[in-house]
Order: structure tokens, then C-alpha cells, then sequence
């Protein structure tokens, strides 16, 4: 019997995994695709210079797990350009203060009497409405959210620093260079990966865990230890594709919070058609209201995004569709004719988490009345059962600083520190 299973390989499991093995327990790590990461997906392109992200990007404010993991190491993490622009009117215009207005908008939310849906907060505040449509837009695409149903209480926190300096980052190296980091602390004695495994199902007592589990090429497998850290995302622990042998009282919890949407497409060009000094760029009413390059890089690479609801209707259609609805928004967004984007337009890269068995969805927001459901969702169920990932780090929810945190608590309260 192993010490423990950690079921999922992406961003928690590896952290889980590294710090279980290093202190010496027999660990078993189970990951239903063919590769490690989860929900990180890095490409390297050999006709593109920079690594190509269709999961996590960037990595929000100076964040310990990251940052402390990288120093030292070939891992390169490069500053964004604080440029945001709004594009509106025919002409984009900088907006110097994007984070510092965003956050003080919904650090006003984050006060109401009484938790209610954004949209609430939105219709009755007074802001004007160019503020409605940026908060709206911001918050359906950072946090993927349905404004109907996303907390006002719990967006603040997450938004911002408390001084006036937000930094975004960006791996230059590709997110997947960090994983790897993480994987090499493996101690490889300790620690055995398995990869094209679905757990199917989980039975257990306090201090024994038994797996079902089915491997691409049709096996049954059956698979014991002490215990168990659970890192599948929250779209998967929210369908019906694992049977619960007792059901653990922790997922109650779950019911609080929500998977979110995002549709993300990174295109290529032959050449840059955008102004030089251009990193983000928002608009309030195309398909895709969100566009970045890759600054400070100066490389022809444009990425599409949009969140919520809007992502939803648009991964209902086809990749083609969305490919041709992301193109006419950038038209309209640059007001750029849509003949020349074609001409110039070598290729792109999308992945549809939604319909992705493995995810179900992008990452994780908290609904109305779900404050601490993530903490409680973390708790650990009679020291056998502790779930682990991005959606169970309620302050850094929706991150892969957030899912690396979660793994290690885990691995730390079975180790007993």
C-alpha cells in the first residue's frame, strides 16, 4: 500500500507530489491526460520565437510560489508594459490608472450590506456607464465570471495589491518550463507517474483509500494507499465522472463555486499591424473585448480573450466560427480592414477547455454566498481526503500561483507540519 495517491498532474498535483516524495512517502500520481501540467498547455512552435500559451499566461503580482521556485534557475520571467488602452470611438486611448480604477470599483462592491451578484452591483451603483462596461467586461474576462452569479464580495481581494502597483508577468520561457522545475524536485525513489489514467472511482475509510482507474488502452486498474490528495478541477468534481465511496463532507463546499468559461485564440502574423507601444487593449462591445501582444517582445503574435457568459455562446460554435468572430473584432477593435488581417495572418492556436473531459471548464469563481467555500472545499476529511488546486485558494483563485500553494498545504498537513 502506498502512502499517498495524488490524483491529477497539473499545477497542484506536481507541487503535492514533489514535497510528499522529498519527505520521504511513497507517492502515486495519477493523470488522466497523456502529458503532465493540467491545465497549463504550453506549445513550442519551431517557426515561432516565443512559446505559445492556450492555457495560463501570465502570472498576477510578485507571487512567492512562483517567483522563489524560479530564482536561480534558467526559467525567465520577464515584466509586462503597464499599457492598457480602450478602444472606443474609432481611436484607442490609454488609460493610465486601468488596475487602480478597476480595483477601487470593486473594493465598493466588495462593501455591500449584504453579498449580491455583481450585475446587482453594477445597475444600482453610480458609475458611469463607460466604468459599467469596463468593470463588466474585466470581470467576465479575469475571472471568467457570469455577472449574474459571481460574489461581490469576493472579487476584491484578488484584484489588486494594496498599493497602487499591480505588475504582470509573463514566462518567457513557457509555463511549462516552470512545471518542469517543480518536476525535476521530484525524489524519483519515492515517486512514480502515471499518465493516461482516469480514476473512475474513489472508496474510502479514515486511512485507507482504494481507485478504480481505466488506462487509454482499456485496462482496469485498482490502486490503495493511507490517503489521498484530489487535485481535479472543479468542472470534473462537479460532474458525475468520479463515483464517491463515501461522498466526502468537503465537496459540499463545491456547490459555492463555479467553473467559468474563457475562449482564448493566439494568432500569428507574418508582421505587426498594431501601434508599437501597444500591450493590452479593451473595447466594450466585439465578440472577443480583449487583445494583448506579446511586449515587451516585439513579435507578430496577437492573443484574442474573452470570459463568461460571451465564451460560453462562443464555444457553442464552431473553431472556424470563432476564428472568423475573433478576426472581424480585432478589425473593429484596431479599425484595421478586415482584408488586410486576412492577408496578413499566418496561423493560430485555440484549446476548448469547456468541452475538455479532463478540465470542464477554465478555472474557478466563487458565487453569491460562497465566502471560505474554497477554505472549506481544502479542509481534510478525516486526515485521508484533501482536495487541492486553484479553485480551493480562495485569494488566489483561478491561478497556477494559487494551484501550486493548494498542493503544497496539502502535502504539509499530511505530513502533519
Amino acid at each position: 500500500m502506498r502512502d499517498v495517491i495524488v490524483i491529477g498532474g497539473g499545477a497542484a498535483g506536481l507541487a503535492a507530489t514533489r514535497d510528499l516524495s522529498a519527505a520521504g512517502l511513497d507517492v502515486l500520481l495519477l493523470e488522466a491526460r497523456n502529458r503532465l501540467g493540467g491545465r497549463v498547455h504550453t506549445l513550442h512552435e519551431s517557426n515561432v520565437a516565443l512559446p505559445i500559451e492556450l492555457g495560463p499566461e501570465f502570472v498576477h503580482g510578485e507571487v512567492e510560489e512562483i517567483f522563489r521556485l524560479a530564482r536561480g534557475t534558467s526559467v525567465l520571467i520577464d515584466r509586462l508594459p503597464d499599457l492598457h488602452h480602450w478602444s472606443g470611438r474609432g481611436t484607442l486611448r490609454e488609460r493610465h490608472d486601468f488596475w487602480q480604477h478597476i480595483e477601487r470599483i470593486l473594493a465598493r462592491a466588495a462593501k455591500t450590506p449584504r453579498d449580491v451578484p455583481l450585475a446587482q452591483f453594477l445597475k444600482r451603483a453610480r458609475l458611469s456607464p463607460q466604468d459599467r462596461k469596463l468593470v463588466a467586461r474585466f470581470v467576465e474576462g479575469y475571472h471568467a465570471a457570469d455577472l449574474e452569479k459571481v460574489s461581490s464580495h469576493s472579487l476584491a481581494s484578488s484584484s489588486g495589491d494594496d498599493d497602487d502597483d499591480f505588475p504582470q508577468f509573463r514566462i518567457v520561457t513557457g509555463y511549462d518550463s516552470l512545471l518542469d522545475l517543480i518536476r525535476g524536485g521530484f525524489a524519483q525513489e519515492h515517486a512514480e507517474v502515471r499518465t493516461s489514467t482516469i480514476v473512475t472511482r474513489i472508496a474510502w475509510r479514515r486511512g485507507e483509500v482504494e481507485l478504480s482507474a481505466r488506462t487509454r488502452a482499456g485496462a482496469e486498474e485498482t490502486h490503495r494507499a493511507r490517503a489521498a490528495v484530489v487535485t481535479l478541477p472543479l468542472g470534473v468534481l462537479h460532474s458525475d465522472a468520479v463515483t464517491w465511496d463515501p461522498r466526502p463532507r468537503s465537496l459540499a463546499a463545491a456547490a459555492k463555486l463555479e467553473m467559468g468559461n474563457v475562449c482564448k485564440i493566439v494568432f500569428a502574423f507574418r508582421e505587426r499591424f498594431w501601434p508599437p507601444l501597444t500591450n493590452f487593449v479593451h473595447a466594450s462591445g466585439p465578440d472577443f473585448p480583449t487583445w494583448w501582444t506579446h511586449a515587451p517582445a516585439v513579435v507578430p503574435l496577437l492573443t484574442a480573450w474573452t470570459g463568461g457568459p460571451p465564451a460560453a455562446r462562443l464555444l457553442d460554435m464552431s473553431e472556424s466560427q470563432r476564428v472568423d468572430r475573433a478576426l472581424a473584432s480585432l478589425a473593429r477593435v484596431l479599425r484595421v480592414p478586415r482584408a488586410r488581417i486576412d492577408d496578413l495572418l499566418d496561423g493560430w492556436w485555440t484549446h476548448d477547455w469547456r468541452n475538455d473531459p479532463f478540465s470542464r471548464g477554465a478555472y474557478s469563481y466563487t458565487l453569491v454566498g460562497g465566502t471560505g467555500a474554497a477554505k472549506k472545499l481544502a479542509a481534510p476529511v478525516e486526515r485521508t481526503i484533501i482536495f487541492a488546486g486553484e479553485a480551493c485558494e480562495e485569494e488566489q483563485s483561478g491561478t497556477v500561483a494559487g494551484a501550486i500553494a493548494s498542493g503544497r498545504k496539502a502535502a504539509a498537513l499530511l505530513r502533519g507540519k
